[in-house]
C-alpha cells in the first residue's frame, strides 16, 4: 500500500499544479484583458506587446494582433498573423482574406495578394474598390504601372533619421517637414506607433548643395501631440498645419480618449522669420478630424481630408471657399471619382488644373499609392496612377514639388515613402526625371568627326526593326528615352559605312547617349521601285519592310522617297520577302526573286501594288486586344474565323486590317505595338490557308483613335486598342 508520505507528496503536487495552471489562466486572462485595452484604444504597441505575451491566441485575438502589426507598419508579421486564420470558418474571414492581401502586395507578393481580394470578393461582387485592389494584381496592370519606373532619379535625403520624416513642403530655400526625431525637450510618446509625435522641422541645403542639418521650425509652432501636412499661402504669408485638437475631451463608444485633427492657422514674417501663435479656423469640428490642408485657386479654395460623416470612406477629400468675412465654406465632397471606401488623403495643388493625393484603394502598386487628378472648373474629372518609381509596394505620400523656374526644365520635388531599405518607418525622397531624350552619336573611327546622313536602325527584343533615323551634319538622332527600355540593339550604316550594331543591354539604364563608330567599307543593298500594278507610276507616299520567311520579324526597314526604296542588308535575303504598302493600295508580300548581288553590293527588286477597292463587301466586328499586347482574345479569334470563312469561299475577295494603339505609351511604341497587332491578325489567317498577297495590312498606332480623348476611361481606352476589318473585292 502506498504509504502515507507519499500519498501527502502526490497531494502537494496536485495542488501545486492546479495552481500553477490557475495562475497561468489568470495572467492569460489578464494579459488579453489589457491587450483588448489597448486594441480599442487604438494603442498598437502597448497591444502587441500584450498579446505577444500570450503563447496561445484564439481566432478573434489573433486577428487582432494582426490589425496591430498592419496599424504598426509591421507587414511581414501582420502577413503571418493573418496567414494563420485564412482557412478558419468564423464570421471576419472575408476581412481575414482582404487584410492578407493587404499585407501581400504591401511587400510585393502580387500572385498571394490578388487570390487573398478573388476570394475576398467571391462573398463580397459589389465591392468595386476591393475590384480595383485584385485588377492592381494582375500582369497587365503591374507591368503598365512599371513602364516607367526609369523616368526619375529617386534619392533619400541625407537629413533623414531613423524615426518619422514626412509631409515636405517647398519653403522659400528650403524644406518644411514633420519629424518625430527626439531633438529637443518634448518626450510625449504615441503609443500607437512607439514614436514621439510629430514637429514641424525646416532644413536647407548646405555650401555643397546638401539637405543636411535641420531645426525645429519655430517655437510658436511646437504642440504636445502632432503637427503634421502645412501649406503657405504666399500672397498672405498664412500657413495652415494639421495639429491634434488640444485638450480634447471627447470619448469613443469603449470610453477611450480620441484626439481629431483640425487645421490652424499662423501668419508668417518672411523678414523675422518668426510665425504667430496659431488659431484653429473655422471648418474644424471636435467630433471628427480636418487636415492635411493645400490651396487652389490663389488661395481662394482649400482642399482637404476628412474623416466626417456621410463619406464615400474612411478618409475622403473635401473643398472650402474662403468668403469674404475670411472664413470658410462648409466643406464639399469631391466625388467618387476620387474618393473612395478606402483612404483618399494628403493632397497637394500642383496648378489650377492638377492635383495630387495619396490612396490605398484605387489600382495601384502598393498601400497608399501618389495619384494625379485633373480638375476642370474646380471639378474632378479623371485620375492617373503615377507608377514608379514614384510608388512603390509600401506606402507613398505627401507629394510636393520644386518650382519649375528652379528646376531648370526637369520635373523635380519630393514625397514620403515607408519603402524598404530606408533610414527610418518614413523617409523623405527627391526625385528628379531624367533627360527625356535618347541620343546615338555616330563618329568615324579614324577622325572621330560626326557622320551625316547615316542610317541608324533600331530593333526591340524580338529583334525587329522598329525604328529607323538619319543622323544630321552633327552625327545625331535623338528619341524619347524611354523608348530605350523596348531596345535589343541599336545600329547604324551607310553606303560608304559598314554596318555596326551595339547591344543597348550593355550600357548603363541611366545612361541615355550611344556613341556608334564606323569604319568605311561597302555593304550589301536592296534597292526598287514601288509601283502601281495597273499602270506601272512609282507610287509616292509607299512604305517597304524586308521580313524573316516566317512573317514573325521585321528584318529592315527600308527607306523610301518618291516611289524608290533602298535599304542596307547584313547578309543576302535568301529567306526573305518584301512587304510593301501605300495607302489606297493593297499590301504586296514579295519574294526576291534574284538575291544575287552586282559587283557593287546592290541587290534589285520592284515591288508592284494593286489599287484598292472602295467597297466593303462584308460588315465585320473589330477585334480588340489587352492593354499593351498584341495578343489575339478568345473573342477576337472567332471574329477572325469569320473573316477566314468569307475569304475562303470566296476566292475573289480579300481582306483589309487595320490596327490601332490607345493613347497610353509614346508614339513610336504605340506605332510598333499597332504593327505587331495587325502581323498577330495576319499570321492567324495565314496559318489557317489564306495566303498574304489576300490581306490588306495598316498600322496606325495613335493615330485614328475611335473615341478621341485625352484623359480617357479604362472603356474609351479599350475601343481605341482595336483591328478594323474590311472586306475587299
Amino acid at each position: 500500500m502506498m504509504s502515507t508520505l507519499k500519498k501527502e507528496l502526490l497531494f502537494i503536487a496536485a495542488f501545486c499544479f492546479l495552481l500553477s495552471t490557475l495562475s497561468f489562466a489568470q495572467k492569460k486572462e489578464t494579459l488579453l484583458a489589457r491587450a483588448d485595452k489597448y486594441y480599442k484604444n487604438k494603442e498598437y504597441v502597448l497591444a502587441i506587446e500584450n498579446f505577444e505575451k500570450v503563447n496561445s491566441l484564439d481566432v478573434v485575438a489573433r486577428f487582432k494582433l494582426g490589425m496591430c502589426y498592419q496599424q504598426t507598419n509591421k507587414y511581414r508579421k501582420a502577413l503571418n498573423a493573418y496567414q494563420g486564420l485564412l482557412n478558419k470558418k468564423w464570421e471576419g474571414s472575408d476581412y481575414v482574406y482582404l487584410n492578407y492581401g493587404l499585407m501581400a502586395k504591401c511587400l510585393g507578393l502580387y500572385g498571394k495578394a490578388g487570390n487573398a481580394f478573388e476570394k475576398y470578393l467571391f462573398n463580397n461582387a459589389d465591392d468595386e474598390d476591393v475590384r480595383d485592389l485584385f485588377l492592381s494584381c494582375q500582369s497587365d496592370y503591374l507591368t503598365a504601372l512599371q513602364k516607367n519606373k526609369h523616368a526619375y532619379k529617386i534619392d533619400n535625403l541625407v537629413f533623414n533619421s531613423e524615426f518619422k520624416d514626412m509631409n515636405p513642403l517647398v519653403f522659400f530655400d528650403g524644406l518644411i517637414f514633420s519629424s518625430s526625431r527626439r531633438d529637443h525637450v518634448k518626450n510625449n510618446i504615441h503609443n500607437r506607433d512607439g514614436e514621439q509625435f510629430l514637429d514641424l522641422h525646416y532644413v536647407e541645403k548646405n555650401d555643397l548643395g546638401v539637405y543636411e542639418e535641420s531645426e525645429i521650425l519655430h517655437t510658436q509652432v511646437l504642440r504636445d501631440f502632432h503637427v503634421g501636412q502645412s501649406v503657405l499661402d504666399t500672397l498672405t504669408n498664412k500657413m495652415y498645419m494639421t495639429v491634434n485638437i488640444p485638450n480634447q475631451n471627447i470619448r469613443d463608444e469603449n470610453n477611450q480618449a480620441i484626439h481629431h485633427l483640425q487645421i490652424d492657422e499662423s501668419i508668417y514674417n518672411p523678414e523675422t522669420h518668426e510665425f504667430t501663435k496659431p488659431s484653429p479656423i473655422n471648418i474644424n469640428n471636435p467630433n471628427y478630424s480636418v487636415g492635411h490642408p493645400t490651396l487652389l485657386n490663389y488661395g481662394q479654395t482649400m482642399i482637404f481630408a476628412s474623416d466626417k460623416p456621410g463619406g464615400y470612406g474612411g478618409v475622403d477629400l473635401y473643398k472650402s471657399e474662403i468668403q469674404d468675412n475670411g472664413s470658410w465654406s462648409e466643406p464639399e465632397n469631391l466625388g467618387d471619382i476620387i474618393n473612395t471606401s478606402g483612404n483618399d488623403m494628403f493632397p497637394y495643388v500642383y496648378d489650377e488644373n492638377t492635383l495630387y493625393f495619396s490612396s490605398d484603394r484605387h489600382i495601384g502598386l502598393g498601400g497608399l499609392d501618389i495619384f494625379k487628378a485633373v480638375l476642370k472648373e474646380g471639378e474632378i474629372i479623371s485620375i492617373e496612377n503615377l507608377g514608379a518609381p514614384i510608388n512603390s509596394p509600401t506606402d507613398d505620400f505627401g507629394i510636393t514639388f520644386i518650382p519649375e523656374k528652379k528646376s531648370k526644365g526637369y520635373i523635380e520635388g519630393f514625397f514620403t515613402s515607408n519603402r524598404f531599405g530606408g533610414r527610418g518607418s518614413d523617409d523623405i525622397y527627391h526625385f528628379k526625371s531624367r533627360p527625356s531624350d535618347f541620343i546615338v552619336f555616330v563618329i568615324d573611327s579614324i577622325t572621330r568627326k560626326p557622320i551625316e546622313n547615316v542610317i541608324v536602325e533600331c530593333y526591340d527584343k524580338q529583334y525587329m526593326a522598329i525604328h529607323q533615323f538619319i543622323t544630321d551634319e552633327t552625327g545625331y538622332v535623338k528619341f524619347n528615352s524611354r523608348e530605350k527600355q523596348e531596345l535589343l540593339s541599336v545600329a547604324a550604316m551607310s553606303q560608304i559605312y559598314k554596318y555596326k550594331e551595339v547591344p543597348v543591354g550593355s550600357i548603363k539604364k541611366t545612361n541615355n547617349i550611344i556613341i556608334i563608330e564606323l569604319v568605311k567599307g561597302q555593304n550589301l543593298q536592296l534597292v526598287g521601285d514601288v509601283l502601281n500594278a495597273h499602270t506601272n507610276e512609282r507610287i509616292m507616299n509607299s512604305e517597304v519592310f524586308l521580313f524573316d520567311n516566317d512573317s514573325t520579324r521585321i528584318r529592315s526597314i527600308g527607306q523610301t522617297e518618291g516611289g524608290h526604296y533602298s535599304m542596307i542588308l547584313t547578309k543576302l535575303p535568301d529567306d526573305n520577302y518584301l512587304i510593301g504598302s501605300a495607302d489606297e493600295y493593297g499590301t504586296a508580300n514579295v519574294k526576291i526573286t534574284n538575291p544575287t548581288p552586282d559587283r557593287y553590293g546592290i541587290i534589285y527588286q520592284d515591288i508592284y501594288l494593286r489599287p484598292n477597292s472602295k467597297q466593303n463587301i462584308v460588315n465585320i466586328e473589330n477585334i480588340y486586344y489587352p492593354f499593351d499586347s498584341p495578343r489575339l482574345t478568345s473573342d477576337a479569334k472567332m471574329t477572325l474565323n469569320e473573316v477566314y470563312d468569307y475569304l475562303d469561299q470566296n476566292q475573289n475577295l480579300r481582306a483589309e486590317l487595320h490596327a490601332h494603339c490607345d493613347i497610353r505609351g509614346t508614339e513610336g511604341y504605340n506605332m510598333q505595338l499597332s504593327l505587331r497587332r495587325v502581323e498577330s491578325a495576319m499570321n492567324y489567317l495565314v496559318q489557317r490557308g489564306i495566303h498574304k498577297d489576300r490581306l490588306v495590312l495598316g498600322y496606325f498606332g495613335e493615330d485614328d483613335t475611335a473615341i478621341d480623348c485625352i484623359e480617357c476611361t479604362e472603356y474609351q481606352h479599350q475601343k481605341n486598342r482595336r483591328t478594323e476589318i474590311r472586306i475587299l473585292k
